[in-house]
C-alpha cells in the first residue's frame, strides 16, 4: 500500500511496544509523529502520542481501531525530543507510554491545548482597602475574606493579587464568598498569565562582577566550544563562584540568539538561583519544578517550547522541555543524588543531559565542588574537560579550618559535646553565625526501655520508629506509620523509657535552654512542610536574624550565608560504615558541601566534626589530601573490586507481602538468565528487608561493558514480564542504579 493507513502510537500505560491505529481519511493528510491522539484502549479513551506512520500493521485492518481524533495541528513534542525519550525509554527499559507522558505538564498529558492560559486573579478595589470587616457582619465568611486580603496587602506577606492556588491554600470553601464580595464592589476580578504570580519581577538589575583569572578561563574555555559536543565539568571549591561563570557562560550563549536549560537538583535552589539570574540577565526567564502549581507549569513549558522563554532553571524533569533554540545545558551540584529519579521511570537527569547535548552537537558545563567519581573517571578517562576554581570568589573569603573533635568518653549533652556548645558562644560573641548539621530529624531516632530493652520498632518496616517530642508521636520515616508515643513500657509496663540519641528537635530543644537569648531556626522537613516556609527560615538566616541554625542535608546545598562562621557536623560516624558502595563518597560530599557553607564572606570559617572514631583512615584521607585525594584513593579500591564506574550495573528489585513470594520470584528470574559477559548475584533481601508491610528482595546484575548488560536485558526482561510468578510481586528494573536500598 502506498498510502499511510496507520499510526503507531504510544499510550500511557504500564505496557512494552507501541499500539497500531488506523487513520480516518480525514486525519492521514493533517496527523504528525509527535501530535497527541485520543484513542480507544480497552474499556477506556486514553491521550496518546503519535511516534510513528506507516502503511503497514502486522494485525488484520478490520481489527485494528480507529484513532477519535486527533488534537494537535502541529506536533507538541519535536524529532529531537521523540529520539531522546525513545533512547531514554531504551535505555532504561521503561515502557515508551509511560516515559513520553511522564515528560509532559499534567495539562497537555491530559488534552488541553499546548497554548498559553490565563489565570483568574483578585485583588482589593478602591472600596474594598478601606471597606470595614463591621460592613459584613451578616456574612462572617466574607467579613474574614475581605480581612486576609487587607491584611496580606499591607504586610506585603503575599502577593496583592490573589490567585486560586494561593485561596485555597488557607481558605476552602471559598468561592462563594469571593464572588460576593466581586459583586459588591469590595474585590476587582482580573486575568494575567500565571508566570505573572511567581519568580522575582521587578528586580532592580546587577552589574557584572569582573571574573578572577581562573573564572575568566573557565569561562572562556566554555564560549569557546559552543555549537558543538563537549562536556565540561567546572570543579570548584565551596564559595569559589561557579555561579559567575555560569552567568558570563549564559550572556554568550543568549547573544547568539539561543536558548539555555540550567539543571538544580533541590526545588529550594531554583528562587534564589532565579533571583540571581534575573538581577544580571535581560531575558525572559522561567521556573519548572514541583512548587508550581499545574497552570504555571503549563506556562512555563509552552513559553520554553515556543522559544520565548529564553533561560529555563527547573529540577530534574525539566530537562524534557522542548527548547526549538537550545544552545547549552548546565547542570548545578551534578553530583547529587536527586538527579536520580528512585521510582517509575528511574532515569538520571545527568545521563540523559549528556545525551541530549550530543543529539543537540551543543555543550554541557557540569558543575560541583565535589564531582560524583563517574563524572571524575570521565576526566581521567579524557571524556570530560576539567576546568578548575581553587580560590574563593570574595577578596576575603578563605577556605574554613577543618578539624576533627574526638568525644569518646566525653559528657554529652542531647547529642552535643560541651567544646561544641564552647565554639558556639565563642563565634556568637565575636558577631557570627553558628550551624549545626544532623542528618536525622525529629527528637529521637527511637524510644527504649531501660528495664527490659523494649524499643519502638516499626509493625511494618525493619526500621524503628522516631520520636516527635513537640506533639509526643512515633513516626516511621520509611513509611509513615504513625501512633502515640508511650508513657510506660508496653511490654513491661514500667515507666523506664528514655531517649537514645538525639534528633534535629532534640538538638533545637538543647540550643534553646542553653542559648535562651539567640534566635534558633530549625530547617528540615518537618519545619518547612508549609508552603514558603523554607523560603522564610533561609531569608531570615541570610539577613542574620537567626544566630543558630540546625539542619538537615537541606542545608548542604548552594545556600549563601554570609555571616555564617562555625559548622558543626554532629554524627560524621553514621556517614563511615555504609551498606552501599557509595557510602564513601556521599559521607566525603556531605562533609565538604555542609563545610563550605562556614567562611563565605569576610569573617573566617571554622568547621568542626565530631566524631568516636577519630582515628578512622577515610576520615583523614579526606582532611589531609582532599576530596580528589580520596576520590582517588577510593575509585582505585572500586577498581579492584569491579563496582562502578569500572562496571555496569543493573538491579531487579521486588516486593510482595509474603516473603516467599519475591523469593520464588527471583529465583525463576536468575534461572531464566542465561547470558555470557554478565555475573548475577542474589535473590539477596534488600539491605532494609521488610518496608511498608512489603518484603524486598533484589537480584543484581554486572557487566564489564555496557552494550552486554543492555543486550542481555532487551532479551531477557520480556521473558520476566511472562512468568506467573511475577502476578504476585510489584517487580521494577533499575538501571545504572545509585542506591542500593
Amino acid at each position: 500500500m502506498s498510502q499511510l493507513l496507520i499510526a503507531k502510537i504510544a499510550v500511557p500505560v504500564p505496557l512494552y511496544g507501541l499500539f497500531d491505529y488506523r487513520l480516518p481519511d480525514a486525519l492521514a493528510a493533517v496527523i504528525k509523529p509527535g501530535c497527541r491522539v485520543r484513542v480507544p484502549f480497552g474499556r477506556k479513551h486514553h491521550v496518546g502520542m503519535v511516534i510513528e506512520l506507516s502503511d503497514h500493521s502486522d494485525y488484520p485492518l478490520d481489527k485494528v481501531k480507529f484513532i477519535d481524533e486527533c488534537l494537535d495541528t502541529q506536533p507538541v513534542l519535536p524529532t529531537e525530543m521523540l529520539d531522546l525519550l525513545k533512547w531514554a525509554a531504551s535505555y532504561y527499559q521503561h515502557p515508551l507510554g509511560e516515559v513520553i507522558f511522564s515528560a509532559l505538564p499534567k495539562g497537555i498529558r491530559q488534552g488541553d491545548a499546548a497554548e498559553l492560559k490565563q489565570e483568574s486573579v483578585w485583588r482589593l478595589s478602591e472600596a474594598g482597602r478601606v471597606a470595614s470587616a463591621d460592613q459584613l457582619k451578616r456574612s462572617p465568611k466574607q467579613a474574614a475574606l475581605l480581612v486576609y486580603m487587607q491584611q496580606a496587602r499591607r504586610e506585603q506577606t503575599r502577593s496583592e493579587q490573589m490567585s486560586a492556588a494561593q485561596l485555597n491554600a488557607d481558605w476552602e470553601n471559598w468561592r462563594a464568598s469571593l464572588k460576593a464580595l466581586v459583586e459588591k464592589g469590595l474585590l476587582v476580578q482580573e486575568q494575567r498569565s500565571p508566570l505573572e504570580l511567581v519568580g522575582d519581577h521587578g528586580v532592580a538589575q546587577a552589574a557584572p562582577i569582573e571574573l578572577n583569572p581562573q573564572q575568566a578561563e573557565a569561562a572562556q574555555a566554555v564560549i569557546e566550544s559552543l555549537n558543538r559536543y563537549q562536556t565540561f565539568l567546572l570543579q570548584g571549591i565551596t564559595g569559589s563562584g561557579k555561579t559567575e561563570v555560569y552567568l558570563a557562560v549564559i550572556e554568550a550563549v543568549l547573544a547568539q540568539g539561543q536558548q539555555v536549560l540550567v539543571l538544580v537538583p533541590e526545588i529550594s535552589l531554583t528562587p534564589q538561583l532565579t533571583r540571581r539570574f534575573t538581577q544580571r540577565l535581560d531575558t525572559e526567564i522561567v521556573s519548572l519544578h514541583s512548587g508550581l502549581n499545574d497552570t504555571q507549569r503549563h506556562a512555563a513549558w509552552v513559553k520554553a517550547s515556543q522559544g520565548s522563554a529564553r533561560l529555563v532553571i527547573g529540577t530534574r524533569s525539566a530537562l524534557f522541555t522542548p527548547m526549538p533554540q537550545l544552545g547549552l545545558i548546565i547542570l548545578d551540584e551534578e553530583h547529587d543524588a536527586s538527579f536520580k529519579q528512585q521510582e517509575g521511570f528511574r532515569y538520571h537527569a545527568r545521563d540523559l543531559a549528556l545525551v541530549r547535548a550530543r543529539q543537540k552537537n551543543i555543550s554541557v558545563l557540569l558543575g560541583s565542588a565535589t564531582p560524583s567519581f563517574e563524572t571524575l573517571e570521565n576526566v581521567n578517562r579524557g571524556q570530560y574537560q576539567r576546568l578548575q576554581l581553587t580560590q574563593r570568589g570574595a577578596i576575603s573569603a578563605r577556605p574554613p579550618t577543618v578539624s576533627l573533635l574526638d568525644v569518646c568518653r566525653r559528657p554529652m549533652q542531647d547529642g552535643i559535646s560541651e567544646q561544641m556548645f564552647n565554639k558556639i558562644a565563642e563565634h556568637l560573641q565575636n558577631g557570627g553565625q553558628a550551624m549545626l548539621f544532623l542528618n536525622r530529624r525529629g527528637y529521637a531516632p527511637l524510644l527504649m526501655c531501660h528495664e527490659c530493652g523494649w524499643t519502638t520498632a516499626c509493625s511494618r518496616c525493619d526500621a524503628n520508629m522516631t520520636l516527635h517530642q513537640h506533639n509526643r508521636r512515633l513516626r516511621c520515616h520509611h513509611c509513615g506509620h504513625e501512633k502515640a508515643a508511650p508513657s510506660v513500657c508496653p511490654e513491661c509496663q514500667q515507666d523506664t523509657l528514655y531517649v537514645p540519641g538525639a534528633g534535629t528537635e532534640r538538638i533545637e530543644m538543647a540550643l534553646k535552654e542553653k542559648f535562651p537569648e539567640v534566635v534558633v531556626s530549625r530547617i528540615d522537613r518537618d519545619t518547612t512542610r508549609r508552603k514558603g516556609e523554607l523560603h522564610d527560615k533561609l531569608e531570615q538566616a541570610r539577613e542574620g536574624h537567626a544566630k543558630i541554625l540546625i539542619g538537615t542535608q537541606m542545608l548542604a546545598k548552594g545556600h549563601d550565608f554570609p555571616n555564617l562562621t562555625l559548622v558543626g557536623i554532629l554524627d560524621v560516624d553514621q556517614g563511615l560504615f555504609s551498606a552501599d558502595f557509595r557510602g564513601t563518597e556521599h559521607m566525603a560530599q556531605l562533609i565538604i558541601q555542609v563545610a563550605g557553607r562556614a567562611g563565605r564572606g569576610d569573617k573566617p570559617g571554622e568547621v568542626i566534626l565530631q566524631t568516636h572514631h577519630p582515628e578512622h583512615p577515610l576520615l583523614h584521607t579526606l582532611l589531609e589530601t582532599g576530596y580528589n585525594g580520596l576520590a582517588e584513593q577510593a575509585l582505585q579500591e572500586r577498581k579492584d573490586a569491579g563496582f562502578p564506574p569500572f562496571s555496569h550495573m543493573a538491579i531487579l528489585r521486588c516486593e510482595a507481602t509474603q516473603k516467599e513470594s519475591g523469593q520464588q520470584f527471583l529465583n525463576e528470574c536468575r534461572e531464566a538468565f542465561n547470558y555470557q559477559n554478565v555475573q548475577v548475584f542474589g535473590p539477596l533481601p534488600a539491605p532494609m528487608e521488610r518496608r511498608a508491610g512489603r518484603y524486598r528482595w533484589q537480584l543484581i546484575l554486572l557487566a564489564s561493558e555496557r552494550k552486554f548488560l543492555h543486550a542481555a536485558l532487551r532479551v531477557w526482561l520480556p521473558q520476566v514480564t511472562k512468568l506467573k510468578s511475577a502476578s504476585r510481586v510489584r517487580w521494577s528494573i533499575d538501571v545504572d542504579p545509585q542506591d542500593m536500598f
